[in-house]
């Protein structure tokens, strides 16, 4: 074959395969570029880190956002960092990059290409997970945390970067929240949170209105994220209490959460004592207080607040749980 109709031929495999990603290029993000993070506090004083991935920020009709959208980088920053990364401002320095999403709609339509914005996603989070090991962590106790998308994700990093890895007794705790986790889905080694200072385990929760009907969500979830024979279980944490021995608390124990939906400016105060939440098969009833305005999508969800509604209490126990972590390795 003459080698011009050769370089053809390699030319229309190339675009066969670009045809078939669900992405939007095959130029992978450099990590190594401070661009590509919202956070990266590296050469920190904290003792500890925390790795965060940010959830959906990013509706749209295609599968998984452009690296270079600005409007989309700009709304993670004001969204995500100011309002959930925070959280854990206190005891941890703040890692937190920039990742081709999947957008809204592979959230909806999850089979099929769906399904491959999510694992195309994941490659970036994956590839800035290991660039922030290898060059940032340097042998640092860590968080790993993330909302709704980004805790999808992170239970994958579980799963295959930091089970039964060397990496593995750096964890202090996994914080997931906004995802319908089965017991029986976590890695072996790294249990779900029983009580306020246990660390090496994952703490994850789901809002919705206080008596909300939940069956659909507790079935989907269990189809999208159990594993076959496993314990189909939702795990839950109340992050007023984050004890299971105490899975419901009263308003009056809310040490402060963020009112409001996200917008320009500075963010607003926290308001303590206006949050009560209760673990009931696996889901979080809440019943917040009308004063905060929080966000309620149709069948009583309140995921949009899922850490706003108790920032406070998050920042407080992951303080708490570096302590503990402290402590047992000395």
């Amino acid at each position: 074959m003459r080698p011009a109709a050769v370089a053809l031929l390699l030319s229309l495999w190339a675009l066969a395969c670009a045809a078939m990603e669900p992405g939007p290029g095959p130029v992978a993000p450099d990590y190594a570029d401070p661009a590509n993070w919202s956070a990266r506090e590296s050469g920190s004083a904290k003792p500890v880190d925390v790795f965060y991935i940010h959830p959906t920020t990013f509706r749209s009709e295609d599968w998984n956002q452009q690296m270079d959208n600005q409007t989309a980088r700009a709304w993670t920053d004001l969204s995500v960092r100011d309002r959930q990364l925070d959280a854990f401002a206190a005891c941890c320095a703040r890692f937190m990059p920039h990742y081709r999403q999947a957008s809204s709609r592979a959230f909806v339509e999850r089979a099929g290409e769906g399904a491959k914005a999510y694992a195309f996603a994941y490659a970036d989070v994956r590839r800035a997970f290991l660039h922030y090991l290898a060059h940032d962590n340097k042998g640092r106790p860590f968080i790993l945390a993330g909302h709704s998308q980004g805790a999808l994700h992170g239970l994958k990093l579980l799963r295959s970067e930091i089970a039964g890895t060397p990496t593995e007794r750096l964890l202090v705790a996994a914080y997931l929240p906004g995802l319908g986790i089965p017991a029986g889905s976590l890695p072996p080694g790294i249990p779900s949170c029983a009580h306020p200072d246990s660390t090496g385990c994952v703490a994850s929760w789901n809002s919705f209105a206080d008596g909300s009907d939940v069956a659909a969500y507790v079935a989907r979830s269990v189809a999208d994220n159990g594993t076959p024979g496993g314990d189909t279980r939702l795990i839950c944490s109340n992050p007023l209490t984050f004890d299971t021995d105490i899975p419901a608390a009263p308003a009056d124990a809310a040490r402060g959460a963020r009112p409001g939906s996200p917008q320009p400016g500075p963010v607003p105060a926290l308001e303590s004592g206006k949050v009560a939440a209760a673990c009931r098969d696996g889901v979080l009833m809440v019943s917040p207080d009308p004063s905060l305005k929080v966000d309620r999508l149709p069948g009583g969800v309140l995921h949009m607040a899922d850490i706003a509604m108790f920032w406070a209490d998050i920042s407080s126990n992951a303080s708490l749980r570096v302590a503990a972590w402290m402590r047992s390795r000395k």
